[in-house]
């Protein structure tokens, strides 16, 4: 990057101060320097002054941040450079990141200084060490196995040593077997192995020592492999405080410089794994959010709740790859969990199973509000029971269903298609979803309450039909309707008559069952389109869209003639109503206007004797 700006007039300039006055301020401070130059590029100046030469090793990594990549383009589009093509993606080097490269270079210098080596020997071992330092950058996607290869590879070149070799934990057996190994004159060195816990070196190790070596004299025939071994070192390698690797090197005596170095690439060599992991970890992690998301999409819009129920349930064995499982919901008046659904390939779980808070495993999950992991049921120190006959395998899981620390439920899950145990991970993923299926299931339970309660809001309670205050809103939307397509519409008050009397002789009982009679007469005469509500008392009104008045009369007169047929009493006893038609625009083009006509042509027919249609003019 550099020779390209260079070759900018105005950056060169800028480059050449920038970067020279940092270099003579390295040189009379006597110390390195972290510093960003004109273009914005993490870089490092370390000073160095062997056999009256002065030189400066310049480190230069990529931009610490997105903005300062931003403000290099700024620069660009200033002056006339070539922009540059992007072939990958950026890689950012924060002042932290300078600072250990800067740090391992100035114990890897003045270890190589020290030598009496030709000057092409420094020249490849410098070279060595930068492709070292240069695969930090890209050293997370790698495998343990290739950063164990690549570290003795160049520790063997910069260190010119006899035989060295990487042991890496087999956790199985619990040994560390050599992975890699290189000798001397191209002979393949001794395969060896080191056990975790009986052997003393990775006890020492294991105690934090920074290494072990043949000068320590308890350890002189202590292991067979290294009796004839006139001088040997043990280097940990340490992923997330575990004993990840041992790295041996035999037949040198390494300074206390070598031994720094060795150091620093194991910790680097160590960070790296750990990061590898984390970044597989948090992969892991998100695909697994992901699935869990996209299952809980599914599962949202689904109004049924015995559906909703079933549905979490075959999801959740889908997401674990169960064969069986159930889900249960606890009754809180009788403390019991009861079966609300089931996937059983066997038939074996019965429809009225209940299970007592607190009894069996399920129920000690619901009272304790902790999941159940289980590998081997016949086993488990908490179960220790035969494993019954239709089920599979010996492994399964039972989770809470929670809302705010409060179990409603319990879901159970059993026998992997694929034969296996159910694991942490598993669990994790369970429970994940538990989570969000018990939200799901509260705003199910919540919509359908709000669902009922607006629903008794609008209706009349003893005639089922829809009352005054959802009328109101209903002939509003129609007469707007109305008014833009230019249709007719017709308006029906129907009155019982002498339904004051009628309850005095025979009884507000009877009275109620001469309401709902004539609410179920009108439901047979209207069509789905109409609108039929109680508008108070005996009085009904019915809102007839696209209706003039022949139409309106010809249902109106429909209905007078069913209700004169309804029998409330062994006597014989019928009912009569009286009906007042008002039809829009001719009568009104507002509601009220419209309500207020028809009550007049109601009272009209009232006055006429009642068991009459009187129609507003």
């Amino acid at each position: 990057m550099c020779r390209g700006l260079l070759s900018a007039p105005d950056f060169r300039s800028k480059c050449d101060t920038d970067c020279h006055n940092t270099m003579m301020e390295a040189f009379s401070k006597c110390h390195p320097i972290i510093y960003k130059c004109y273009a914005k590029i993490m870089s490092f100046a370390f000073p160095v002054e062997y056999m009256g030469e002065k030189v400066v090793i310049l480190g230069q990594g990529s931009f610490p941040t997105y903005e300062d990549f931003r403000e290099f383009t700024k620069h660009l589009s200033l002056s006339k450079v070539e922009i540059f093509p992007v072939t990958g993606p950026l890689k950012f080097t924060t002042a932290e990141d300078a600072r250990n490269a800067c740090s391992l270079v100035d114990s890897s210098i003045t270890q190589l200084l020290k030598t009496t080596q030709e000057t092409i020997t420094l020249k490849e071992k410098v070279d060595n060490l930068k492709e070292v330092l240069g695969m930090w950058g890209v050293a997370s996607n790698e495998q343990p196995e290739t950063l164990y290869k690549y570290m003795i590879a160049n520790l063997f070149a910069l260190l010119d040593i006899k035989s060295i070799v990487i042991f890496s934990l087999d956790k199985e057996s619990g040994i560390y077997k050599s992975l890699y190994s290189l000798k001397k004159n191209d002979r393949a060195a001794e395969t060896f192995s080191i056990s975790e816990h009986d052997d003393i070196i990775a006890q020492e190790l294991l105690k934090g020592k920074p290494f072990v070596s043949s000068m320590e004299p308890y350890m002189a025939g202590g292991v067979d492999f290294l009796k004839d071994t006139k001088a040997f070192y043990f280097f940990p390698i340490l992923v997330n405080q575990r004993l990840e690797g041992i790295l041996g090197i035999f037949d040198n005596r390494l300074e206390e410089s070598d031994i720094t170095i060795i150091n620093g690439f194991c910790r680097q060599t160590a960070i790296s794994i750990e990061n590898q992991r984390l970044h597989r970890e948090l992969y892991r992690k998100l695909d697994r959010f992901a699935i869990v998301s996209d299952i809980t999409k599914t599962i949202t819009p689904i109004l049924n709740y015995e559906t909703l129920l079933q549905t979490i349930l075959d999801k959740s064995a889908e997401l674990l790859k169960a064969e069986q499982g159930s889900l249960m919901l606890l009754d809180h008046e009788t403390k019991a969990l009861l079966l609300k659904a089931k996937r059983d390939t066997n038939n074996g779980i019965t429809e009225k199973l209940r299970i007592q808070k607190g009894e069996g495993i399920a129920g000690k999950v619901a009272e304790f509000g902790e999941p159940f992991l289980v590998e081997d049921v016949e086993n488990d120190p908490r179960i220790k029971q035969k494993n019954r006959l239709r089920y599979k395998t010996r492994s399964f899981v039972s989770v809470p269903i929670t809302i705010e620390d409060r179990v409603i439920g319990v879901l159970n899950l059993s026998d992997k298609t694929t034969g296996e145990i159910f694991n942490k991970e598993d669990l994790e993923l369970i429970q994940s979803f538990a989570t969000q299926a018990a939200i799901v299931m509260e705003r199910n339970v919540f919509h359908t309450q709000t669902e009922e309660l607006r629903k008794l809001a609008i209706t009349d309670s003893l005639t089922g039909l829809p009352n005054r205050r959802y009328l109101s809103d209903r002939l509003k939307e129609e007469l707007l309707r109305s008014q833009r397509h230019g249709r007719l519409l017709s308006l029906l008050m129907v009155d019982i008559d002498r339904f004051k009397g009628f309850n005095d002789t025979f009884g507000h009982p009877i009275g109620d069952k001469a309401l709902k009679a004539t609410a179920e007469s009108i439901l047979k005469c209207v069509r789905s389109v109409d609108i039929a509500s109680r508008y108070g008392g005996d009085e009904f009104v019915i809102v007839l869209p696209e209706t003039g008045k022949t139409l309106a009369v010809s249902i109106a007169e429909r209905l007078r003639s069913d209700v004169a047929e309804i029998e409330l009493l062994p006597g014989g006893s019928t009912l009569t109503i009286s009906i007042g038609i008002a039809s829009y625009p001719e009568d009104g083009e507002i509601g009220e206007l419209l309500l207020e006509n028809v009550d007049k042509a109601l009272y009209l027919a009232k006055n006429r004797g009642g068991n009459r249609i009187e129609v507003f003019s």
